[in-house]
């Protein structure tokens, strides 16, 4: 079997376990449960979204394999982040204002990231999170706009949180130092702040 293929085989079954919620994947079981809610929302409203649907599903797809991939390997390939990035710019609106909003909330979710992984650097002497993850969250700015941001953000932590509390419960951290992938979460966010759209307060 060619390393391409036990790859494949690998991913698909991380997507498995995790979908069954068994063994290494129950973890992230969450995740990919509410993903799929999600996606049945947006697939109940595939007529309204109109040409957005073809977008709809790409993004999902990207998201998948970007968190699939993160959680068995603690990265993120840059294929869906390409993906995601020129579909972003592909699908910005026309409005120059709200298309420099968009461009900011990209440079904003990047370096909001990229600062916070420099603060656990200096505090930890080690890095806290993958320079892809500051990419997602600097693509859900790009797709969503400032405003969902936050909301991203807090679905993203609040899920690392209930996947962290399921791993050390089930002995699957073996240390508090073991990282864990952040990617699934913040593919989490992403997702759910565009299918259901953004969190807001209240």
């Amino acid at each position: 079997m060619s390393v391409s293929a036990r790859r494949r085989a690998s991913l698909v079954e991380m997507a498995v376990s995790i979908a069954t919620a068994r063994g290494e994947g129950r973890a992230l079981a969450h995740v990919a449960w509410i993903a799929f809610g999600g996606l049945a929302v947006a697939l109940l409203d595939l007529a309204q979204l109109g040409w957005w649907a073809a977008p709809t599903l790409i993004l999902f797809g990207a998201l998948a394999l970007a968190a699939v991939f993160d959680a068995r390997y603690l990265v993120i390939p840059d294929g869906p982040l390409i993906i995601l990035l020129l579909l972003g710019l592909a699908t910005l609106p026309r409005d120059g204002d709200e298309t420099a909003l968009r461009l900011a909330a990209a440079a904003g979710g990047y370096g909001a990231l990229r600062a916070i992984d420099a603060a656990y650097r200096l505090l930890r002497g080690r890095a806290g999170l993958g320079l892809a993850d500051a990419h997602l969250l600097g693509l859900a700015g790009l797709w969503l706009g400032p405003a969902a941001l936050p909301g991203c953000l807090l679905v993203a932590v609040v899920s690392a949180f209930v996947s962290a509390f399921i791993a050390a419960r089930d002995g699957a951290l073996g240390r508090l130092t073991q990282p864990i992938p952040f990617g699934p979460h913040l593919a989490l966010g992403f997702w759910l702040c565009w299918s259901l759209g953004p969190l807001e307060p209240g």
